[in-house]
């Protein structure tokens, strides 16, 4: 036995799990090239392989802890980072509100802490941390290469070819960057992760450039090296991403630093070649024309919608770990508890998203102190070592000196991104973060010259083997049946799909779906909503209250797991009014209501449920405020019919007043006063006040609106004979014109339409338009008592992203909104834009709570 040991020992050092780390290489590749990859982690079957995909790094740690009977850790503190995430994990995963979801994702936690100590075990020579680096490389090569080409022949070149289509004057190259569905989206499924990526992984592709040697072949050579680096800041400019950008941005910054910091040391043309890389690089960064913006903006002190956005989601965040500072809410619960924490004057910005856009609101938001104390004890530590480099930096071989500067470049582009968004859960982004990071742990290490740690006992190495594999079979018994569920409703999803779709099929799956996964309020929110819509498209009054009844059943299960989200209770609310309880439709839209104020639709329902429990007052009131922030509401050809008939004009004389108090109230060089005095103005008119209308119209400056509303002051007066169409157009002007030309009405109606409506026109519609006008005495009279309405339905787009389920369909609301057709399209632009006005929101935060609050008190008075 004594001649057997040394040999079985040195056996064991050298079995490193070499298949395990090949596989979880693999599936870190796959995901990283793989199109639409993000979107894909949750559909079936790709969320299976990637749940599979991050169980391999636990088999490998596993592996070479029962080889080698010891765990090399990272060392110099970063050891600490992974205990807290670890920490905030085990705790967050037990106590918190929503903790299966916690665990599905605490799943994928473990998977990527698992893969840096088998890694940084595997990188003990500068040879293999060389032959990492450069399989890196040659993986980013890839990337851009897909990134480009997908890009190019899936969004840029097709969008190329429909502008020549519309162009009489050849191609127009041009690239919309405020539209996100151009910008390079490939291979992750936004722009956002391409960039974060690239920022991370760009560093490394320099480091080959100057790390080549002038006889290697052409793969391996400087040329090719500097072309690959080219063509990835040329993929990274195409995403147009604003934290990319800013990154880039930061890279020069620092790299300008150093150059100057070196420039005793360094040759005349290594400076030269580093003066002309600071430069490129801010260059491409400041050709970022949505990045300028911005700085503009913020100098200014303005703000765009994208940083309303993310002022939004980050106060979410703030207010969400304040609620649960030791604990956490617990990973996966943004999406659950976003819109109980989104402040109410946010508007309908922002409305619903699944990440908070900032990775330390984020860990702050679910894992609390744990969270963001991993977050801020990180970036120390990399301070730290980064001013104490002579500690190490300057035992490196000069190649690896390189390959730490590169790394500590790509962190420090990457976390002013992480700051502007939250992609830890990208299994290609996250990967490489981890990779870069065992490899800066490696090196600091190397430096100090620290030795492994002494191996464990045989006994105890087994038992924490054991105690490992025990974890992860009860991880797999409990992720069994979420992942038969998965596989079940997307089989049901697929009958929905079929011609004719298979009802029973899509039923039997769904609720098989909701037996196996009882947590998951995907499930019955969808059933409810198909049996929703179902039932209002059945005719036969039995076959239609018994798929409402069980739609409403289903939607309350889908309430009960997911007890803050607006989409189960404004559209339950639709079904009680319909079923004909209006008490209980009252309730749901009054919480529906107070998730999100100012979503339309949902105090219109609120009135509609008051209205039929024989409460009109209050129903004043809901009503009242649904056309205070949706004023177009008010020339809805609704009012002319019951119920809404006697409440048009209490409902119009209480929104006059609440508008004129608003002009006093909001500060008057604010977008909400202006917005309030345009919105009053157009209610002068509507209501036949024209002198009124006039002079508040001059009191304004010259605008779209003004041009657009100032025709139309003037009906009486407007000659009878035909004119041509005014050039520039004027839609007021062009309307006008083809009420009194009635040879001539279709064409200048068209025109009129293509001008107002910024759409293609729909020819039915515009025909109900020429009918409606037949017979008519006066343009306002008509447009109040005979212009056709139009029904227009909500899809909730992101549903099932924001569900973190993308396998069904995209809901609609099941309210339709029964709007004016002409002021929907010829007179769209009378309406200004009120998607963000938080000091309107603000204001009428008190309507709000009186009203709700007159109907909790009522509900508590309420005799059972």
């Amino acid at each position: 036995m004594a001649e057997v040991q040394p040999h079985w020992a040195e056996q064991a050092t050298k079995q490193e799990g070499v298949l395990l780390g090949l596989l979880t290489a693999a599936g870190y590749a796959f995901f990283t090239l793989l199109p639409d990859s993000h979107s894909l982690m949750v559909a079936w079957p790709w969320v299976l392989l990637w749940q599979a995909a991050l169980g391999v790094p636990l088999l490998w740690f596993l592996q070479v802890l029962a080889y080698q009977r010891r765990v090399q850790p990272l060392g110099n503190g970063l050891d600490g980072v992974v205990l807290l995430l670890l920490a905030g994990l085990a705790i967050s995963g037990t106590v918190s509100a929503f903790p299966n979801q916690a665990r599905w994702y605490g799943w994928a936690l473990l998977g990527g802490l698992a893969v840096i100590y088998p890694l940084g075990a595997w990188l003990r020579s500068p040879e293999r941390r060389w032959q990492l680096v450069q399989a890196q490389g040659y993986l980013t090569v890839a990337f851009v290469v897909v990134s480009l080409g997908v890009w190019l022949g899936t969004t840029l070149v097709p969008e190329w070819l429909r502008q020549a289509t519309l162009s009489t004057q050849g191609l127009s190259l041009q690239i919309n960057t405020d539209a996100l569905e151009l910008r390079n989206w490939a291979p992750f499924g936004h722009q956002n992760y391409v960039a974060g990526y690239l920022l991370l992984a760009l560093p490394l592709v320099g480091v080959l450039a100057l790390q080549a040697k002038p006889q290697s072949r052409w793969w391996r050579s400087r040329p090719f090296w500097l072309g690959v680096l080219l063509l990835g800041l040329v993929d990274l400019y195409t995403t147009f991403s604003r934290g990319g950008g800013l990154g880039l941005m930061a890279m020069a910054i620092a790299l300008f630093i150093g150059l100057i910091w070196q420039q005793r040391q360094a040759s005349r043309r290594w400076l030269q070649m580093g003066g002309l890389t600071i430069i490129g690089l801010l260059v491409i960064a400041l050709a970022n024309d949505r990045l300028r913006r911005s700085l503009v903006a913020l100098s200014q002190g303005g703000q765009g919608a994208e940083l309303a956005y993310r002022w939004i989601t980050s106060i979410v965040g703030w207010r969400m770990g304040a609620a649960q500072p030791l604990t956490g809410n617990g990973l996966g619960s943004v999406p659950l508890w976003y819109q109980h924490y989104r402040p109410a004057w946010a508007g309908r910005e922002a409305e619903w998203i699944y990440q908070l856009h900032s990775t330390p609101v984020q860990l702050w938001a679910e894992l609390g102190i744990w969270g963001i104390g991993a977050f801020v004890l990180g970036i120390v530590l990399l301070t730290y070592w980064a001013v104490r480099y002579r500690r190490w930096w300057l035992q490196l071989s000069v190649h690896e000196q390189r390959l730490a500067l590169a790394i500590y470049l790509a962190l420090l582009g990457y976390s002013i991104l992480s700051l502007t968004d939250f992609q830890l859960d990208n299994i290609g982004i996250g990967g490489l973060l981890l990779l870069e990071l065992t490899l800066l742990a490696t090196l600091l290490r190397t430096g100090q010259h620290q030795n492994p740690p002494n191996r464990l006992r045989p006994r105890w190495a087994l038992l924490l083997v054991a105690s490992g594999l025990g974890v992860m079979m009860a991880m797999i018994a409990w992720l069994t049946p979420i992942h038969r569920a998965w596989w079940a409703a997307s089989d049901g999803f697929l009958a929905l799909l079929e011609e004719p779709p298979q009802w029973n099929r899509f039923t039997e799956k769904l609720f098989q779906a909701q037996e196996l996964a009882p947590w998951q309020p995907y499930y019955p929110l969808q059933l409810g909503w198909n049996y929703g819509q179902r039932g209002i498209e059945t005719e036969t009054v039995e076959a239609q209250s018994a798929l409402l009844r069980t739609a409403i059943a289903e939607f309350e299960k889908g309430i009960e797991r997911s007890p803050y989200l607006e989409f189960g209770y404004s559209n339950v609310g639709w079904l009680y009014w319909r079923e004909g309880k209006f008490a209980q439709a009252a309730t749901a839209f009054a919480q529906a209501a107070q998730l999100v104020p100012a979503k339309r639709g949902n105090f219109l329902g609120l009135g509609l449920a008051l209205i039929a429990n024989n409460q009109p007052e209050l129903a004043t009131e809901a009503l009242t405020l649904e056309v205070l922030r949706h004023p177009l509401f008010i020339t809805s050809p609704a009012w002319r019919s019951a119920p809404l008939a006697p409440f048009y004009p209490p409902v119009l004389q209480a929104v006059s007043r609440r508008y004129a108090q608003l002009e006093t109230e909001l500060p008057p060089t604010s977008a909400a006063a202006e917005y309030v005095r345009q919105i009053a103005t157009v209610l002068q008119w509507w209501q036949g006040n024209l002198a009124a209308a006039k002079d508040r119209l001059s009191a304004l400056p010259p605008s779209a609106f003004r041009d657009l509303l100032e025709p139309l002051l003037t009906i009486s007066e407007f000659p009878s004979t035909p004119h041509e169409a005014p050039h520039p157009p004027n839609v007021g002007q062009l309307f006008l014109r083809a009420w009194y030309d009635e040879r001539n009405r279709l064409l200048l109606l068209e025109t009129a339409w293509r001008y107002g409506a910024g759409t293609t026109i729909n020819t039915e519609q515009l025909q109900q338009i020429v009918r409606s006008l037949r017979g008519q005495n006066n343009p306002l009279n008509w447009l109040r008592s005979a212009a056709p309405a139009v029904g227009i339905s909500y899809r909730r787009a992101g549903f099932g992203v924001n569900s973190r389920i993308i396998d069904g369909p995209q809901p609609t609301d099941f309210f339709i909104a029964i709007d004016n057709l002409p002021m929907v399209t010829l007179f769209q632009a009378l309406w200004p834009d009120n998607v963000f006005l938080p000091q309107l929101d603000q204001a009428l935060e008190g309507d709000r709570h009186h009203l709700l609050n007159a109907l909790k008190a009522q509900e508590r008075h309420r005799v059972p």
